[in-house]
């Protein structure tokens, strides 16, 4: 009789695998649809291991690991989840007495999965078994190879009830992985992102959704499905100053099961702004993010009443806007024109000169002229983002 293995894998080694269709967990998330290609699939045929072709979903490592961290698994995490996790089994507290999660996440890390010993397919043994015998006498463990071998046998089993992300994302921090292909045999329909796994992004201004919507998807296409995004000035009904703080309090007020991030422009108005919510109690799925300070804001030229000079813009004049090319097709050189005091920060408040202009050919672009734009003010903008984020 036929029996059919579905796996969740990565290279040369299975992190999850069951040998009957029926409970398998759900991967979607760490695939995008256009991931969906031919993997083999592998078969039990009367105790005989045969392999074929059919429909799955293929993505790097590199790229997975991006997706984990978005779902909450990022590296420095994993510690203290394992650690939650043996802590669970209440009657083998004795066999993990002295055990380290950080010590077994960092020889996990260390890894190189194409020097695994491998075999074809470890047949009716359980995954538990497999790790323990693949996984845990490799080289890199030789440090705690004494505390392992001082294991119960019924001990194992509990490796293979470690969540695979847990492991997928321990791999991942190794380099030499992040080229190897995850590889899910699923044969569904793809499923999109549950909407309480991604981000509602909330901005200030109309443009500051657009411009982020179309970076992440130039710079981090493998996680730009984990965002949505809100103009005020589109979807909010109150226009005018101060709409976000409203729209802010109104939903700490009514509460949401969505994860949400409000961002304020770096200029005298945003600051204030965000400032303003410091004591606003709110619940951790609902974050604020103010645009990054960036060096090279330190030095910028700037027009005002006083003449021209070069300042430190960073908290006074950075929207959007600043972290576009401002050489891209232009010959001029770019300026902050600074504006009257604000009223309530007794601050100057400024804006980039001609924004616009550098706005309409950002929204221009076509992958044809990725190469000849600097993102790099974007980049570093979307690090910090996503920094934040995942902290």
């Amino acid at each position: 009789m036929e029996y059919e293995y579905l796996s969740l894998g990565v290279g040369k080694l299975e992190i999850e695998w069951r040998k009957y269709i029926f409970g398998m967990d759900d991967h979607f998330a760490l695939f995008q649809p256009e991931d969906k290609t031919d993997v083999l699939y592998y078969f039990d045929d009367d105790e005989v291991i045969k392999s074929r072709t059919g429909q799955g979903y293929s993505k790097s490592l590199g790229d997975v690991r991006e997706r984990l961290n978005m779902l909450g698994y990022s590296y420095r995490k994993l510690p203290p989840m394992l650690n939650e996790y043996f802590r669970s089994f209440s009657y083998q507290q004795e066999d993990f007495k002295g055990f380290s999660p950080k010590k077994f996440v960092e020889l996990l890390s260390a890894v190189d999965i194409n020097e695994i010993d491998w075999v074809e397919h470890e047949g009716d043994a359980d995954y538990g078994e497999f790790f323990s015998r693949r996984i845990l006498t490799l080289p890199q463990f030789e440090p705690i190879k004494s505390y392992l071998e001082a294991f119960s046998r019924s001990t194992h089993y509990i490796f293979e009830q470690i969540d695979p992300y847990i492991i997928l994302t321990a791999l991942a921090e190794n380099p030499k992985n992040r080229k190897l292909l995850v590889e899910w045999r699923k044969k569904d329909k793809f499923i999109d992102l549950d909407k309480y796994k991604t981000y509602l992004i909330v901005t200030e201004g109309p443009t500051d959704g657009v411009v982020l919507k179309k970076v992440l998807q130039i710079l981090r296409p493998e996680i730009a499905d984990f965002f949505d995004f809100i103009d005020m000035k589109e979807n909010y009904p109150f226009g005018g100053v101060g709409s976000m703080i409203k729209f802010f309090q109104g939903v700490t007020k009514i509460g949401t099961d969505r994860q949400m991030v409000f961002i304020f422009d770096n200029d005298t108005e945003g600051r204030y702004n965000f400032d303003r919510l410091n004591n606003v109690p709110h619940p951790i799925n609902m974050k604020k993010f103010v645009l990054s300070d960036l060096t090279e804001f330190q030095k910028f030229k700037t027009k005002g009443d006083h003449g021209d000079a070069e300042e430190d813009v960073n908290r006074r004049a950075v929207a959007i806007e600043m972290y576009l090319d401002h050489k891209y097709l232009f010959t001029h050189t770019p300026f902050v024109a600074w504006g009257g005091i604000h009223p309530s920060a007794q601050t100057l408040q400024g804006a980039l000169k001609s924004k616009t202009k550098y706005y309409d050919k950002f929204m221009s672009l076509e992958e044809q002229d990725y190469g000849s734009y600097d993102f790099s003010k974007l980049n570093k903008l979307l690090e910090h983002l996503l920094a934040d984020l995942t902290s």
